[in-house]
């Protein structure tokens, strides 16, 4: 892995409002735009000012990992949900405001061609898969289940499962997940979401002989692999260890993951 990125400042270039909380920032960087690749992340968090009447007293310390998006020429996306302090703190940013970054950060999801491919998400576990998915479109042959509590967490998908059932089928999405694999003769699983989700999905996956690699959710106190606070287990059950989300990750390969230690 190459060494930590700098801290960098950079001026939201545009603030798009999506439903349910969820809102998209965007800014323009040739340089970092060139480094991204889908799956990683950037840790993120507001910059204070002090001509805002929510100074620096009041914008969290602790940066927010949050992934790529989108990222097309320079342009850059940051799809977030509006869930805590940090977020709140983002949620309030528009076009002008200044926003502190490093990254981009982690590895990457492994790009296959001429595939059967199956995208799974689960709630804020859609942006990654929708910029891979863009990469990955002309070459392979993608169907895409996402699932939300409510229709307020859905997003442009081929099949969608809520739990309330507002929209789409009522359950969670992995109760599609095994008809979707042997239906569409899925030959590779990305995956994204909940950590129960990705736990059946590897499950149901492995099951049927399918590639799966996964993009790992995990509570992040430095980003950049000095912490170990987001260290999940790796291996089999009479040889594992503990690697870093991120910093070996987000993306491992699913098989790896020790899913019974979570």
């Amino acid at each position: 892995m190459k060494d930590t990125p700098e801290l960098r400042s950079i001026a939201i270039y545009s603030r798009e409002e999506l439903c349910g909380g969820y809102f998209v920032l965007w800014i323009w960087d040739d340089e970092l735009s060139k480094q991204c690749s889908p799956g990683q992340f950037f840790e993120i968090r507001a910059q204070a000012s002090f001509h805002d009447a929510w100074d620096s007293q009041r914008i969290p310390k602790l940066f927010k990992p949050i992934s790529v998006y989108d990222n097309s020429g320079g342009r850059i996306g940051f799809f977030i949900k509006n869930v805590g302090a940090g977020t709140s703190a983002l949620a309030r940013l528009k076009a002008g405001d200044m926003l502190e970054l490093i990254g981009p950060l982690g590895n990457s999801f492994p790009v296959v061609s001429g595939k059967r491919v199956l995208l799974l998400s689960g709630g804020i576990g859609y942006p990654p898969l929708s910029y891979l998915q863009k990469e990955i479109i002309n070459h392979n042959l993608i169907f895409w289940l996402h699932g939300g509590a409510t229709q307020a967490d859905v997003f442009p998908c081929d099949e969608v499962w809520t739990v309330d059932g507002s929209i789409g089928k009522q359950g969670m999405v992995t109760q599609g997940l095994e008809d979707v694999i042997i239906n569409k003769k899925i030959e590779v699983l990305y995956s994204c979401g909940p950590l129960p989700m990705l736990k059946q999905a590897s499950e149901i996956a492995f099951r049927h002989g399918v590639e799966h690699y996964t993009s790992m959710e995990a509570y992040m106190a430095c980003g950049i692999g000095v912490c170990h606070g987001c260290a999940v287990p790796i291996g089999s059950h009479d040889d594992w260890d503990y690697l870093r989300v991120c910093k070996e990750g987000p993306v491992f390969n699913a098989n790896d993951v020790l899913w019974s230690e979570l």
